[in-house]
């Protein structure tokens, strides 16, 4: 239905905002009918074997999940994971108040599969306060090295609060210097950040050199098709994210993707 109703539309838009708020009210209303996420179970399952990994001591069941900016109030993150992901990256979340709301829903329907977070604002508070919620946070950082740093000190300190240990991953932004990032690496690996997410493909080389490929990192790089995904494992990545490719040629790029690492083995 996604095919013949939605694509071409979300297709012909340009703003990705708006492609997609209307992918959004789409995934929306087949949640919500009778039977609908059973049938979408059924139809996008995508759980081949062979694809299966852990990372930053999670159990995934292939390595493609839905990066943050779709379901940004977490509110879809079930409806989303039957399409196929092995994870949903909600968010990302601006204040504590975005937090709550999410938290409440997650509450009133408990997710089916791996729930991370993404932090953008408010950190500590907001982390803290979806700690019990959720598998793993991403936390996203703004390129002020210093700053930066002192959010993670805060985070990092907090989650030894914690009875259970949940990962920490940070996000990187788009563009940052090369000495830049690997400061940031380095920090990542001498304080126990569990990963990095990456923006790009540049980014995930850099990343997985300086780190002898020791530090997990999660593609976030604008991945629209299989070869890209594929590209990406192979620089270095251990999962990958699709947002706008899943907005643009719908849920059916999800086994797409599937079935092209299962022939690559990757």
């Amino acid at each position: 239905m996604y095919g013949l109703l939605i694509r071409p539309i979300t297709r012909r838009i340009k703003d990705n905002d708006k492609a997609s708020a209307i992918a959004k009210r789409f995934f929306k209303f087949q949640g919500r009918i009778p039977g609908g996420r059973f049938l979408s179970r059924l139809i996008h399952g995508n759980r081949p074997t062979g694809l299966e990994r852990e990372v930053f001591g999670l159990q995934f069941y292939n390595p493609v999940g839905l990066g943050a900016g779709l379901d940004v109030d977490g509110d879809l993150y079930n409806d989303l994971n039957d399409l196929g992901f092995s994870f949903v990256e909600i968010g990302p979340f601006t204040s504590r108040e975005n937090i709550r709301k999410a938290i409440y829903k997650i509450q009133a329907d408990p997710q089916n599969d791996v729930l991370a977070a993404c932090i953008a604002g408010d950190h500590l508070v907001s982390f803290c306060l979806a700690y019990d919620f959720c598998d793993f946070f991403v936390i996203e950082v703004g390129g002020d090295s210093e700053s930066d740093l002192e959010v993670f000190d805060s985070i990092l300190e907090a989650r030894l609060t914690y009875e259970s240990y949940k990962p920490v991953v940070m996000k990187l932004p788009e563009e940052i210097p090369g000495e830049d990032l690997a400061e940031l690496v380095d920090y990542c690996m001498m304080n126990g950040v569990d990963g990095i997410e990456a923006r790009s493909i540049k980014q995930i080389r850099l990343i997985a050199e300086h780190s002898r490929r020791r530090l997990p990192i999660i593609a976030n790089c604008h991945i629209k098709t299989p070869l890209q995904a594929e590209e990406a494992l192979e620089a270095g990545a251990s999962l990958v994210e699709v947002r706008m490719g899943l907005v643009r040629e719908g849920p059916r790029l999800v086994g797409r993707i599937l079935r092209h690492l299962s022939g690559k083995s990757l």
